[in-house]
């Protein structure tokens, strides 16, 4: 009897691992406002599309060193993307400002100094349209911390980021905000899933319709 449950047992544990191998491994960048809603939808998308996917976070400039079967965009990227393909229904979609302190003026010209999150290509380029000079820091809470303090001039981040981490900056409340442009958030897959892509695009597309993806970002709601 003791060797039957020693079976059963090593059974099941190969079963679980067999299981566990039949899920796609998808990196998400660390550091952002909402990379655990994120992370919830992607997961989501794979339960309604029959497939189990496991979200990873990990520093953005590891990502693409690991060996993933996909991974989370915050970045614009051309579609096919090295062995990468976009889906085309974005995760999330959230907007990319401007802000500064009211008690200042809108930050332009080669005088201004504009905080930007390191590795954000968007908002490099924004800066570099004001003729501005750019600051890059390591993630949302020193940014907010270095413009509170009174170190920048302005700072350009998602509006999502801003709402998230507003709260713990009382100075930053009352931040003016100029809206510059739509960041969408896409899953990318290895092109070894492409039978996946049309239905978790489908699955992704549902959350949308059904309200889910709003609910899940309520809290950050304006």
């Amino acid at each position: 009897m003791k060797g039957a449950f020693l079976a059963l047992g090593v059974g099941l544990a190969l079963c679980a691992r067999v299981e566990a191998a039949t899920c796609l491994d998808i990196g998400a960048p660390a550091g952002a406002g909402a990379t655990e809603e994120i992370m919830a939808l992607v997961r989501e998308a794979g339960k309604r599309a029959g497939t189990c996917l496991e979200t990873l976070r990990a520093p953005k400039n590891r990502i693409p060193s690991l060996a993933l079967d996909g991974e989370i965009a915050t970045e614009p990227q051309p579609p096919g993307t090295g062995s990468l393909i976009v889906l085309p229904t974005p995760v999330a979609t959230f907007e990319g400002a401007l802000y500064w302190l009211p008690t200042r003026p809108k930050p332009a010209g080669p005088q201004a100094l504009i905080g930007v999150i390191l590795g954000q290509d968007w908002a490099l380029h924004a800066v570099a349209a004001r003729g501005s000079h750019p600051y890059e820091v390591r993630d949302n809470r020193q940014l907010m911390k270095m413009m509170a303090a009174g170190r920048l001039d302005g700072m350009m981040l998602p509006s999502i980021s801003y709402r998230h981490f507003r709260p713990s900056f009382p100075a930053l409340r009352d931040c003016r905000a100029e809206r510059l442009t739509f960041l969408p958030v896409r899953l990318l897959l290895d092109a070894r899933h492409r039978d996946l892509a049309g239905p978790l695009d489908e699955a992704l597309a549902s959350l949308q319709r059904d309200g889910t993806a709003e609910a899940v970002f309520k809290r950050y709601a304006p």
